[in-house]
Protein backbone atom coordinates (compact mmCIF):
# COMPACT_ATOMS: atom_id res chain seq x y z
CA UNK A 1 0.00 0.00 0.00
CA UNK A 2 1.49 3.31 -1.09
CA UNK A 3 0.77 6.67 0.53
CA UNK A 4 2.14 10.19 0.33
CA UNK A 5 3.45 11.94 3.41
CA UNK A 6 5.26 15.09 4.46
CA UNK A 7 8.45 14.90 6.51
CA UNK A 8 7.87 16.76 9.77
CA UNK A 9 11.11 16.00 11.64
CA UNK A 10 14.39 14.17 11.08
CA UNK A 11 16.46 13.04 14.07
CA UNK A 12 19.44 10.87 13.18
CA UNK A 13 18.16 7.88 11.25
CA UNK A 14 14.51 8.39 12.26
CA UNK A 15 12.03 10.45 10.30
CA UNK A 16 8.63 11.59 11.54
CA UNK A 17 6.22 11.77 8.62
CA UNK A 18 2.69 13.18 8.57
CA UNK A 19 0.44 11.04 6.35
CA UNK A 20 -3.03 12.23 5.38
CA UNK A 21 -5.54 9.69 6.60
CA UNK A 22 -7.68 8.34 3.78
CA UNK A 23 -11.09 6.92 4.59
CA UNK A 24 -13.80 5.39 2.47
CA UNK A 25 -16.53 7.63 3.87
CA UNK A 26 -15.01 10.90 2.69
CA UNK A 27 -13.36 13.90 4.24
CA UNK A 28 -15.94 15.20 6.72
CA UNK A 29 -18.24 12.34 7.70
CA UNK A 30 -19.45 13.20 11.18
CA UNK A 31 -21.59 10.10 11.62
CA UNK A 32 -18.81 7.50 11.86
CA UNK A 33 -16.01 6.83 14.32
CA UNK A 34 -13.30 6.18 11.73
CA UNK A 35 -11.32 9.23 12.87
CA UNK A 36 -12.10 11.21 9.72
CA UNK A 37 -11.67 14.39 11.73
CA UNK A 38 -8.01 13.50 12.18
CA UNK A 39 -6.26 15.32 9.38
CA UNK A 40 -3.18 13.12 9.42
CA UNK A 41 -1.48 10.19 11.08
CA UNK A 42 2.06 10.55 12.38
CA UNK A 43 4.40 7.78 11.23
CA UNK A 44 7.94 7.15 12.45
CA UNK A 45 10.28 5.18 10.24
CA UNK A 46 13.97 4.46 9.85
CA UNK A 47 15.78 6.09 6.96
CA UNK A 48 19.13 5.11 5.53
CA UNK A 49 20.05 8.07 3.34
CA UNK A 50 19.38 11.35 5.15
CA UNK A 51 21.35 13.57 2.79
CA UNK A 52 18.62 13.59 0.14
CA UNK A 53 15.69 14.25 2.50
CA UNK A 54 14.81 17.48 4.29
CA UNK A 55 12.02 18.63 6.58
CA UNK A 56 9.03 19.66 4.49
CA UNK A 57 9.71 17.24 1.62
CA UNK A 58 6.90 15.05 0.34
CA UNK A 59 7.77 11.38 0.04
CA UNK A 60 6.09 8.18 -1.09
CA UNK A 61 5.68 5.68 1.74
CA UNK A 62 5.25 1.96 1.21
CA UNK A 63 3.71 -0.42 3.75
CA UNK A 64 4.48 -4.13 3.99
CA UNK A 65 1.70 -6.08 2.31
CA UNK A 66 1.86 -9.04 4.73
CA UNK A 67 1.10 -6.84 7.73
CA UNK A 68 -1.68 -5.02 5.88
CA UNK A 69 -3.23 -8.34 4.83
CA UNK A 70 -3.16 -9.50 8.45
CA UNK A 71 -4.99 -6.36 9.56
CA UNK A 72 -7.55 -6.67 6.77
CA UNK A 73 -8.14 -10.34 7.62
CA UNK A 74 -8.73 -9.50 11.28
CA UNK A 75 -10.95 -6.50 10.56
CA UNK A 76 -13.19 -8.40 8.16
CA UNK A 77 -12.81 -11.95 9.48
CA UNK A 78 -13.47 -11.44 13.18
CA UNK A 79 -17.04 -10.09 12.79
CA UNK A 80 -17.89 -12.80 10.27
CA UNK A 81 -16.53 -15.62 12.42
CA UNK A 82 -18.22 -14.27 15.57
CA UNK A 83 -21.54 -13.99 13.75
CA UNK A 84 -21.35 -17.52 12.31
CA UNK A 85 -20.36 -19.05 15.66
CA UNK A 86 -23.18 -17.17 17.41
CA UNK A 87 -25.75 -18.41 14.90
CA UNK A 88 -24.43 -21.97 15.18
CA UNK A 89 -24.48 -21.98 19.00
CA UNK A 90 -27.99 -20.53 19.23
CA UNK A 91 -29.30 -22.98 16.64
CA UNK A 92 -27.77 -25.94 18.50
CA UNK A 93 -28.83 -24.90 22.01
CA UNK A 94 -32.40 -23.74 21.45
CA UNK A 95 -35.35 -25.95 20.60
CA UNK A 96 -37.90 -23.18 20.43
CA UNK A 97 -39.87 -22.45 17.25
CA UNK A 98 -38.47 -18.88 17.28
CA UNK A 99 -34.83 -19.94 17.26
CA UNK A 100 -34.25 -18.38 13.82
CA UNK A 101 -35.33 -14.94 15.03
CA UNK A 102 -33.37 -15.34 18.26
CA UNK A 103 -30.24 -16.38 16.37
CA UNK A 104 -30.62 -13.37 14.02
CA UNK A 105 -30.88 -10.98 16.97
CA UNK A 106 -27.98 -12.69 18.76
CA UNK A 107 -25.85 -12.43 15.62
CA UNK A 108 -26.54 -8.68 15.44
CA UNK A 109 -25.39 -8.36 19.05
CA UNK A 110 -22.24 -10.31 18.16
CA UNK A 111 -21.53 -7.77 15.41
CA UNK A 112 -21.90 -4.94 17.93
CA UNK A 113 -19.50 -6.71 20.30
CA UNK A 114 -17.03 -7.32 17.47
CA UNK A 115 -17.14 -3.59 16.62
CA UNK A 116 -15.88 -2.71 20.11
CA UNK A 117 -13.30 -5.51 20.04
CA UNK A 118 -11.98 -4.23 16.72
CA UNK A 119 -11.88 -0.67 18.00
CA UNK A 120 -9.71 -1.80 20.93
CA UNK A 121 -7.56 -3.91 18.57
CA UNK A 122 -7.01 -0.93 16.27
CA UNK A 123 -5.94 1.33 19.14
CA UNK A 124 -3.55 -1.34 20.44
CA UNK A 125 -2.00 -1.94 17.02
CA UNK A 126 -1.58 1.77 16.36
CA UNK A 127 0.25 2.16 19.70
CA UNK A 128 2.49 -0.86 18.97
CA UNK A 129 3.25 0.60 15.54
CA UNK A 130 3.45 -2.86 13.94
CA UNK A 131 3.14 -1.39 10.48
CA UNK A 132 6.58 -1.03 8.94
CA UNK A 133 6.87 1.92 6.61
CA UNK A 134 9.66 2.45 4.11
CA UNK A 135 10.31 5.62 2.16
CA UNK A 136 10.07 4.84 -1.53
CA UNK A 137 11.07 8.06 -3.24
CA UNK A 138 11.10 11.79 -2.81
CA UNK A 139 8.35 13.59 -4.70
Amino acid sequence: MDQIGKIEKIEGNKATISVKRVSACGESCKSCSASCKEVSVIVETDITDTSDLQVGDYVEITTENEVMLKHVAVLYGLPLIMMIITIFIVQMLLNSPNKDIISAIASLFSLIISFYLLKAYDKKEMKKNTLKFTIGKKL
